[in-house]
């Protein structure tokens, strides 16, 4: 699986990105949910939980690259509900996930939750045709959960 939109790559992640994912979940932890920072060797079991759930489900937490210099500069994807980074370029990765989750996947509903508090990742949900359907309890707060049908 190799997703390409305009301006990135979205691959099935491997462990060499570590360093990248590393960074990404501290940023998540401290900015998002205000949670201890993980080390190193915990971040690099969440990845290699993301790179078991790709190979298990065809799907997942992807590394995205910049398309013009192959730069690692995070992960989007789909991935089942609980564990998982988010970064910039959010509409376009979140776009060519939700293709690729309905036309390759055959899914036939995707879910994402962001933090009541977080208006730039709701935007994001809602440009990419998501709609607000209640609260739900993850991560070990509360966010508004979000769903699109084919």
């Amino acid at each position: 699986m190799r997703l390409t939109t305009e301006r990135l790559v979205l691959r099935p992640p491997t462990l060499d990105d570590l360093p990248v994912w590393h960074a990404i979940y501290l940023d998540a932890e401290e900015v998002w949910y205000g949670a201890p920072r993980s080390s190193l060797d915990e971040n690099r079991e969440k990845l290699t939980r993301q790179v078991a759930h790709f190979e298990q489900h065809g799907f997942g937490m992807c590394a995205v690259d910049l398309a013009a210099s192959g730069e690692k500069i995070g992960a989007a994807g789909l991935q089942h509900l609980e564990g998982g980074p988010e970064i910039g370029y959010a509409t376009e990765s979140a776009r060519a996930s939700i293709a690729y989750g309905f036309d390759e996947v055959g899914l036939d509903r995707i879910v994402a939750v962001a933090l009541k508090t977080n208006v730039a990742s709701r935007r994001v949900l809602e440009k990419c045709g998501l709609n607000e359907i209640g609260l739900t309890h993850v991560y070990g707060l509360e966010h508004v959960k979000y769903a699109i049908r084919r």
